[in-house]
């Protein structure tokens, strides 16, 4: 089950912003991938596979795919959300592609393709290519920007998160 990024990222910035404890996503490689990215960077507390109704790996494998859920746990300081805001960057409409250079330049600070340089504690995610030739077997990978660029990498920017 494939759920479009913008629903994703939207519903990611709706729950932060309400100072919601958790919340669960349909799963897809795309919720996955975007939300371990966030808690790699510490912008959320947990991430976890489960049901509908609950976080519960054990019972996730026997579900049916469209029942499926990525659970996510957000941080929160001060009675503030950690994460202030994410941001959907390449939209079905305008897709944004960037090579390895144009990366490192976004990564930078520095505007590329109209997208806007990293500020201070942005997290950029990059849907990057399968490429058989490089071991990168299946699907499209997430990774986040820092990430993508020091494997000499470049792909989709999906998101921005701060």
């Amino acid at each position: 089950m494939n759920a479009p990024p913008h629903k994703l990222i939207s519903h990611l910035n709706n729950v932060s912003r309400n100072l919601r404890g958790q919340t669960a996503l349909p799963y897809s490689r795309a919720s996955l991938g975007v939300a371990s990215t966030l808690l790699r960077h510490g912008l959320v507390s947990n991430v976890t596979l489960g049901t509908p109704t609950h976080p519960n790996p054990v019972e996730f494998r026997h579900l049916a795919p469209p029942a499926q859920r990525v659970w996510v746990n957000f941080k929160h300081r001060n009675g503030l959300p950690v994460m202030r805001r994410i941001q959907l960057v390449s939209k079905s409409s305008i897709r944004k592609f960037v090579s390895r250079e144009e990366l490192g330049r976004i990564l930078l600070g520095k505007e590329t393709r109209n997208i806007h340089g990293a500020g201070t504690g942005d997290v950029f995610v990059v849907k990057v290519p399968a490429d058989r030739s490089l071991n990168r077997k299946g699907a499209d990978i997430y990774m986040e920007g820092w990430e993508a660029y020091r494997a000499g990498l470049g792909g989709e920017v999906i998101c921005r998160a701060s």
